[in-house]
C-alpha cells in the first residue's frame, strides 16, 4: 500500500508547483478605460495561497494574432496581486487575452495553458454585436456532424458482468449535441436511450463476448452506425453504486475464471493519495470509502491487482459542498442615482463556520458582462485546470441554482475518460521533468567588459538605486562572471531604477539586464491555449433596451484635440535625467574652449590679451568676428586685412546635446523597470448637494476591490456610491480561504439604480 503511494508521490515531485487564475473587473471593456485585475497565485495541488513566487509577468495580447499589446512586471505577495492596465484609445477592437506567468506556475512541464482570461475591447459599448446563435447558423449546428463516443466505466466491457456505459455526442468544432439512439445486438433492438445533459447520458448493460453491439442515433443524417469497444472474455470491472457527502460506494466484479487474490483501490485528488483499500475478492465486493478528510475535487479511484497493476480507473467528484459560502445582504434592492449604498459580506464553511478569507469584489453595469465566459475561480481550479482539452460551460455544475449539478458532473467525469486526468499516473509520467526554471523568480543582469583595461581592478558589484527616493540604494554583488540578480525587493524599490557600475574613464563596461518576457513569448510558442466556452441561445440574449441613457464614457463630452508645446528642444521626462543634464552641461561650461570677449564676440581673437572674457551662456544671441576677402566673409583673425565686427543671424549658442544614451554611458548607468506601480480605484463621495445637482457621473463600474479580508467572523463590509447610470447592476465576489483548507467561492448579485425624479 506504500509502493502504491510512494510511486505517485514521486511522479508529482517535479511537476508544476503552482496555478493562477486571473480576476477581472468585469468583462467587456471600452477603449479609454481601466482593466482591474486580481491574480491568485495558489498552490497546484492543496489549493491555498502561496509565497513560493514574489514576481507575477503579466500580458494583454490579441487573440487573433498573439500581438502583444502590453505587458508589465507586478509584485505577488503572499499569494495575492491586483493591478490594472491602460486601455489605449489606439487598440483595436475585438477579443484579447489578459495572461499571466510566474515561475512556478509557467514552464516547459504541461502542454496546455490555463492561466489567463478572455476579454472583449469595443469602441463604444452599443456597437458591442449580441453573442448570439442565429436562426441561420442554429441549423447549421443542426444538420453538422455528429461525432459519438463511448465510455465504459472503469475503461473496459467484460463478458458477462454489469457495465455503466457513459456517452457524449458533439459537432464538428466540438459543440454538444443532444442524442438520442437505439442499441443493437445481433441487429436485433435491445435498449433505446437518449442525452440527458449537454450530449451527454449513460445506460447499463451486461455484454456477452458471443454477440455483436452497435448504435444507430436517431435523426443521424449520416446515418452512420457506431460499434462498442471490444468485449473482453474475462476479466475485472469497477462500478460506482453511490455517492454522498459521507462515501463513495463501489462494486468490484471479476470473472468466474479468475482466481480469488488481494486487490486495492487508490483514491487520489491532484496527486496526493487520500486513501487505499486492500480487500479479498472471490467475485464480486462493495468497497466503501469515506470521505471526511478529502478536499473538494476530482477523485481518480484506481484499481490493482495483486501484482499492483491498475486494471480499471473511475474519476468522480467529491465533498462539492466543502467550499466557501459567500453570503451578501445590500441595504436595498433598489437605488438612487448617486445614493449610498452598504453591502454585507458573511463567509462561512458547510458547516456554518466563520472562515477568514481573501475575496476580489467587482460592481458593474450588466452590459458590460461577457455572456459567453462562464470561467469562474471554482471551476478553474477545480475543473478546467484538472482535465486535458477543453470543456463546455464548467461554470454549470458549480451554481447551486442547477439542481442537478452533483448528478450532471459525475456524469461528466463519466464520460472524459480517466487518461484526461492531469494528475493521472501515466500522464504525469509522460510530462516534461522541470529540470529547470525557464521563467525566473528574479531579473537577471550581467556586467561585461567590452574593452580591457591593463591592472585594472575587479568590480566586486553594482549600485541600484531609484533616484526620487532618498536613500533608497542598494549594493548588488557579482559573481565571477559578473552576473547579478534583482530580487523582488530590488523591483520593489520604484517603477524606474537605475544601475550604476565604478568603472574608470578607460573601461569600456556595458550593463545588460535580461528581458523575462522573451522566455515567455517563445515558451507560448509551445502551448494550447485551453477555455472553456459557452454558446448563447438568442433568447438568453442581453436585451440592450434595458440600458438607460449613460451606458458608455464615450458618450460624455470629449474635446477634439489638446496640444502642449514646449520651446525647448531637448526635454526629459525623467526628473533625474534632467538633473543629470544640467549636471553635465554644468561640466561642459567648464571644459569647453569656446569663450565670450567683453563686447559680445564669440571666441574673438588675441584672448591672452583680454582683461575680461567669460563662458558663453546656454541659448545667447553673440556677435562673430568676420573678415571680408574676395567677397567672401570667413571668420578672422587679425592679420588679415578688411576684418570687422559683424552680428549675423546667429542661432542661439549651445553646448554640444547629450542623449539619453550619452547620459547614461558618462554616469555609468543603465535603467530598468521595476514592478508596475498599483494605483487606487476612484470612488466618489457625495453630498445631498451633489447628488442632485453636481455633474454627472459615467462609471460603468461602481467599485473594484480586490483585497477584501473577512474578520475572524467572517464578515466584512463595504460602502460605495451608485453613478448616474440608471440600470441593473451586477456584483461578483471570489475569493480563496486564508489557510491551508483550499476552499474557493463566488457569489454573485444584483440591484437597480433608478434615476432621480
Amino acid at each position: 500500500m506504500d509502493n502504491l503511494a510512494e510511486r505517485l508521490h514521486l511522479q508529482t515531485t517535479n511537476k508544476p508547483k503552482l496555478s493562477v487564475y486571473l480576476q477581472t473587473s468585469k468583462g467587456i471593456y471600452e477603449t479609454g478605460e481601466d482593466l482591474w485585475f486580481k491574480g491568485y497565485v495558489l498552490d497546484a495541488q492543496r489549493l491555498f495561497p502561496s509565497v513560493l513566487d514574489k514576481i507575477l509577468y503579466v500580458q494583454l495580447e490579441r487573440e487573433e494574432n498573439n500581438q502583444v499589446v502590453l505587458q508589465e512586471k507586478l509584485q505577488i505577495d503572499n499569494g495575492f496581486v491586483d493591478g490594472h492596465l491602460y486601455v489605449q484609445d489606439s487598440l483595436q477592437a475585438g477579443n484579447y487575452r489578459l495572461s499571466a506567468y510566474s515561475s512556478h506556475s509557467f514552464n516547459n512541464g504541461a502542454k496546455e495553458f490555463h492561466g489567463f482570461r478572455k476579454l472583449k475591447i469595443v469602441e463604444r459599448i452599443s456597437a458591442q454585436p449580441k453573442a448570439t446563435i442565429s436562426l441561420e447558423q442554429a441549423k447549421e449546428i443542426e444538420n453538422d456532424s455528429i461525432h459519438f463516443s463511448v465510455f465504459p466505466e472503469g475503461g473496459h466491457l467484460v463478458s458477462g458482468i454489469l457495465s455503466t456505459i457513459g456517452f457524449k455526442a458533439v459537432d464538428s468544432k466540438g459543440r454538444p449535441k443532444d442524442v438520442s439512439g437505439t442499441l443493437y445486438e445481433n441487429d436485433e433492438v435491445l435498449l433505446a436511450f437518449k442525452s440527458t445533459h449537454v450530449g451527454m447520458g449513460r445506460f447499463l448493460l451486461t455484454p456477452n463476448s458471443n454477440k455483436r453491439y452497435h448504435i444507430r442515433l436517431k435523426d443521424s443524417l449520416s446515418q452512420q452506425v457506431f460499434k462498442l469497444p471490444s468485449i473482453e472474455t474475462k476479466g475485472r470491472v469497477l462500478q460506482l453504486l453511490r455517492s454522498s457527502k459521507e462515501e463513495l460506494i463501489f462494486k468490484v466484479s471479476q470473472s468466474s475464471s479468475f482466481k480469488k487474490e488481494s486487490i486495492y483501490l487508490r483514491v487520489q485528488i491532484r496527486g496526493l493519495v487520500y486513501s487505499i483499500a486492500k480487500v479479498m475478492l472471490d467475485k464480486e465486493i462493495i468497497i466503501k470509502i469515506p470521505l471526511k478528510d478529502m478536499p473538494q475535487g476530482i477523485a481518480e479511484v484506481t484499481l490493482f491487482n495483486e501484482s499492483l497493476k491498475p486494471v480499471a480507473e473511475r474519476l468522480v467528484y467529491v465533498n462539492q459542498d466543502q467550499k466557501l459560502y459567500i453570503k451578501t445582504i445590500l441595504d436595498k434592492s433598489e437605488y438612487l442615482t448617486k445614493e449610498a449604498a452598504k453591502l454585507k459580506i458573511k463567509v462561512t464553511d458547510q458547516n456554518g463556520e466563520p472562515i477568514v478569507a481573501h475575496l476580489g469584489l467587482s460592481i458593474y453595469d450588466q452590459i458590460y458582462k461577457n455572456p459567453e465566459d462562464s470561467k469562474t475561480i471554482e471551476s478553474h481550479y477545480l475543473l478546467s485546470t484538472q482535465l486535458k482539452g477543453t470543456l463546455y460551460n464548467p461554470g454549470y455544475y458549480f451554481n447551486k441554482k442547477n439542481e442537478d449539478r452533483k448528478q450532471v458532473l459525475n456524469l461528466l467525469l463519466l464520460t472524459q475518460g480517466w487518461r484526461r486526468y492531469v494528475w493521472n499516473e501515466q500522464n504525469l509520467k509522460a510530462q516534461k521533468p522541470l529540470d529547470s526554471l525557464y521563467v525566473k523568480d528574479h531579473v537577471e543582469g550581467k556586467l561585461t567588459y567590452i574593452k580591457k583595461r591593463k591592472n585594472r581592478i575587479q568590480q566586486s558589484g553594482v549600485m541600484i538605486y531609484n533616484p526620487l527616493k532618498e536613500g533608497n540604494k542598494t549594493f548588488i554583488p557579482l559573481d565571477s562572471l559578473g552576473n547579478f540578480v534583482l530580487t523582488s525587493d530590488h523591483l520593489k524599490m520604484g517603477r524606474k531604477l537605475y544601475i550604476k557600475h565604478f568603472g574608470s574613464d578607460r573601461d569600456w563596461i556595458e550593463v545588460t539586464v535580461k528581458n523575462s518576457f522573451n522566455v515567455i513569448n517563445k515558451m507560448k510558442q509551445t502551448k494550447d491555449y485551453s477555455y472553456p466556452f459557452t454558446i448563447i441561445a438568442e433568447k438568453d440574449a442581453y436585451n440592450e433596451s434595458s440600458s438607460k441613457r449613460w451606458t458608455s464614457m464615450q458618450e460624455g463630452l470629449v474635446l477634439d484635440e489638446v496640444k502642449i508645446k514646449s520651446k525647448k528642444k531637448h526635454i526629459y521626462r525623467d526628473k533625474y535625467l534632467s538633473k543629470l543634464d544640467s549636471l553635465a552641461k554644468l561640466e561642459m561650461t567648464e571644459r569647453t574652449f569656446d569663450f565670450v570677449c567683453e563686447d559680445g564676440i564669440l571666441n574673438c581673437p588675441n584672448r591672452n590679451h583680454l582683461k575680461k572674457h567669460k563662458k558663453p551662456i546656454e541659448g545667447e544671441i553673440y556677435k562673430e568676428l568676420m573678415v571680408l576677402k574676395n567677397g567672401v566673409w570667413y571668420r578672422g583673425i587679425p592679420q588679415l586685412e578688411g576684418v570687422i565686427y559683424k552680428n549675423p543671424s546667429l542661432p542661439p549658442y549651445h553646448y554640444p546635446h547629450l542623449s539619453e544614451a550619452n547620459l547614461m554611458n558618462k554616469y555609468n548607468l543603465m535603467c530598468t523597470e521595476g514592478y508596475y506601480p498599483k494605483r487606487v480605484f476612484y470612488e466618489p463621495v457625495y453630498d445631498k448637494i451633489e447628488q442632485e445637482n453636481g455633474f454627472p457621473d459615467y462609471r460603468n463600474t461602481l467599485l473594484w476591490k480586490p483585497d477584501i479580508i473577512t474578520d475572524k467572523n467572517g464578515e466584512a463590509t463595504i460602502s460605495f456610491y451608485c453613478s448616474d447610470i440608471n440600470t441593473k447592476f451586477i456584483g461578483v465576489i471570489e475569493g480563496v480561504g486564508i489557510s491551508d483548507e483550499g476552499f474557493l467561492g463566488t457569489k454573485s448579485f444584483e440591484f437597480f439604480v433608478r434615476k432621480r425624479k
